[in-house]
């Protein structure tokens, strides 16, 4: 992970034409049949540099050909402000084809996958999802296809672009799960100043004050979604006791619902929130409301990757607008417009994103509380949040 935690390094000249990028997805394999790429297969390897800067004008026509017959790509990602507009309309300008968005959480979309599997309909292409339902329910279920042998363009498998040395998959093959974001959480405590003190909040013990009993809120850290990250960082380093005192003992409100939880601290009907999702809180901030992040320094600061875990499903209805949009989400451009909608700090290096404050830009040489390990969202990030699940709900 520390290989991650470095700061975003300004442009390094790479800039890819749409048509040359175009071209090079055209490259993935050495034709397309019946409208579908041929390296769609799991043994396919990425092409390299040279062939995507030759590859010739019938290649790309017949992956335009393919992309558009195919209709549309079916994307599910985030619910965040401007999602469902802003994604399609850059990813059609970029390649010409159609996006349909799929706002929700991923808790909720996994449901809608495990209905629509067992009736045989299968009506995505690509997701853009959280660690708790990647690694617990898409991956285990066998819902993905290898991601890793689409990825070709040269300025996304050029592993001098990425903090972390090569693109960062996160599963144990390295190639079904690639990780875009690695953002530091901006606070633990997001406060209406007009309401309380910053100054009242010196450490972890000081949110067990029986003044706030009834006036805290959160992001139900019992299900899979914003609360555990937050929730399970309490849990490992302060204990259950400490976890049952906050959340039950102080009557936090819960919500699982990522805008309520940041309207409730802005309008002060709880203005003390735990974990509160920083994008939420952007409009009251425009809108001078007296908003303070911050952290405790016993709970430690917290790196996540957001929504931006890139998957392809399997048994894709529109496979080849899929590798297309799968590209085009881990370039530089892709990253930018994704990495300003889901307020994430981007793997690569060659992007600066000024849309985040500072202090969510990792840095090297400091240790953080990675939400997005495999192996603690495996074991202590799914005890946390059953433990919560046992004692809120």
């Amino acid at each position: 992970m520390e290989a991650a935690a470095g700061q975003a390094s300004s442009l390094n000249g790479i800039n890819v034409t749409r048509r040359v990028v175009l071209k090079a997805v055209a490259a993935v394999g050495a034709s397309v049949a019946g409208g579908v790429v041929a390296a769609c297969g799991t043994n396919s390897a990425p092409a390299a540099p040279t062939q995507a800067s030759t590859a010739g004008s019938s290649s790309w026509d017949a992956l335009l050909s393919a992309g558009k017959s195919e209709g549309k790509v079916v994307v599910s990602g985030p619910p965040d402000p401007g999602a469902s507009t802003k994604l399609p309309e850059a990813f059609k300008k970029f390649s010409g084809i159609d996006m349909e968005y799929l706002a929700g959480n991923s808790s909720q979309l996994a449901s809608r996958i495990q209905s629509e599997r067992a009736a045989g309909q299968y009506s995505m292409d690509v997701s853009l999802a959280g660690a708790d339902t990647v690694y617990g329910t898409f991956l285990p279920n066998g819902w993905l296809d290898p991601l890793k042998p689409a990825l070709m363009l040269p300025e996304v498998v050029d592993g001098h672009l990425y903090r972390t040395g090569e693109p960062w998959f996160r599963d144990s093959e390295k190639r079904m799960i690639m990780q875009l974001f690695n953002s530091a959480t901006t606070s633990l405590l997001a406060l209406n100043t007009q309401l309380v003190s910053p100054e009242e909040f010196k450490d972890s013990s000081a949110l067990l004050d029986s003044r706030w009993q009834g006036k805290m809120c959160a992001y139900d850290p019992g299900v899979n979604g914003a609360g555990i990250a937050i929730g399970s960082a309490i849990y490992v380093t302060l204990g259950q006791e400490y976890a049952t005192q906050l959340f039950k003992g102080q009557q936090v409100a819960l919500s699982r619902d990522y805008q309520q939880v940041a309207d409730w601290v802005a309008h002060g009907s709880y203005p003390i929130g735990i974990g509160v999702t920083h994008q939420y809180l952007v409009q009251y901030y425009e809108a001078g409301i007296p908003l303070k992040e911050m952290n405790v320094p016993d709970i430690p600061q917290t790196v996540t990757g957001g929504f931006g875990l890139l998957n392809l499903w399997s048994k894709a209805p529109h496979p080849s607008a899929a590798r297309v949009f799968a590209n085009w989400i881990a370039s530089k451009e892709g990253v930018t417009v994704f990495g300003q909608l889901d307020n994430g700090v981007p793997v690569r290096n060659d992007v600066n994103p000024t849309w985040v404050l500072p202090e969510q830009i990792p840095q090297t040489g400091v240790k953080y509380f990675d939400t997005y390990d495999p192996d603690y969202v495996r074991t202590q990030r799914l005890q946390a949040r059953d433990f919560y699940a046992s004692i809120l709900h």
